[in-house]
């Protein structure tokens, strides 16, 4: 199932063969290039998947770098062509990914080193332009390797990317539902409603940052108090929150701004530590502040506008619990 996508909306004729340098073309202005398919390419059904308490599934693969100048266009190819569920715009999607530049082979990204995978809304310019026209049309249990130009590297995650580089990435979507002895990714999830009276009334909340120098543990502090019972690891919960960097006090994500919560399992790895820890003990209808330090964050890692060891801060409330 290998394709080459053409922003233009033209057809390109694929004639260079796996490892050749290529065969001539009757029209010579015609830009020809192939992401080579492995010997043994094999399909992996999405309920095969076994995914890990961290939401990752196997090892982190390393992608197949073409020779030869990079394409001008999208291409993408099935390195495993999976049987499971086809994504369309509007779909929810986790991925696991890597990312390399293919002008000097060296890799900038990795849902492996990040710990957890990445979940969006495809069609909803949450990634960048190359993952949302090229993730378009996966199923489910495939390993689907984009070749992306400068031109399709704007857009939110990954970030930062090398500037001007072609960039090879290597994206697994992950079962929607779980896999063997896995756990779900971490998927947005449609809306609950709350579980107590007056959440519904909350709006998006200003963050302040604190003054003096930024703590080096956790600090947990209860804007509002819930009712009911305590969140604890194993629980569905739904939040809405609001995330800022310390230094500058600059958002960088928000529930709010989306117009829907965010639904997870807590204690399975699906999100930052700062938030697995800080979450804990919450009860329905409560709003929390978290101040959350670099190792309990993203570490050495940039992430979009979250600078490497960055403290955040973190407005949140708990809409319901189960």
């Amino acid at each position: 199932m290998q394709r080459l996508i053409l922003s233009i909306g033209a057809l390109l004729v694929l004639a260079l063969a796996v490892g050749c340098g290529g065969e001539s073309s009757s029209d010579s202005t015609a830009q020809q290039f192939r992401i080579p398919v492995p010997p043994g390419h094999t399909i992996r059904r999405e309920d095969e998947m076994k995914v890990a308490q961290s939401g990752l599934s196997g090892p982190e693969p390393k992608p197949i770098i073409p020779q030869g100048d990079p394409p001008r266009y999208l291409a993408i190819a099935d390195l495993l062509d999976g049987i499971g569920h086809i994504y369309e715009e509007g779909d929810e999607i986790a991925v696991q990914y890597v990312a390399y530049d293919y002008e000097t082979g060296k890799k900038f990204a990795s849902s492996w080193d990040e710990g957890k995978p990445l979940a969006f809304t495809l069609g909803q310019g949450e990634t960048i332009d190359g993952w949302e026209e090229g993730l378009i049309g996966a199923e489910g249990g495939d390993r689907r390797e984009m070749v992306v130009p400068p031109d399709e590297t704007g857009g939110p995650f990954p970030q930062p990317m090398p500037d001007g580089a072609t960039v090879v990435f290597v994206v697994d979507p992950l079962p929607r539902n779980g896999a063997g002895k896995g756990k779900q990714a971490s998927s947005p999830k449609p809306a609950k409603k709350p579980e107590t009276k007056g959440s519904e009334a909350k709006t998006k909340p200003k963050v302040k940052v604190p003054s003096g120098p930024p703590p080096k543990k956790l600090e947990i502090k209860d804007l509002e108090e819930g009712t009911g019972p305590a969140a604890k690891a194993g629980d569905e919960v739904t939040v809405q929150y609001v995330g800022v960097n310390y230094k500058t006090g600059q958002q960088f994500d928000a529930s709010w701004d989306r117009g829907e919560p965010f639904t997870f399992k807590l204690g399975e790895g699906l999100v930052i530590q700062g938030w697995e820890q800080g979450i804990e003990g919450m009860k329905a209808g409560g709003r929390r502040e978290l101040i959350i330090p670099p190792q309990l964050g993203y570490g050495s890692q940039s992430t979009g506008t979250i600078p490497a060891n960055e403290t955040l801060v973190f407005v949140v409330d708990l809409e319901a619990i189960g």
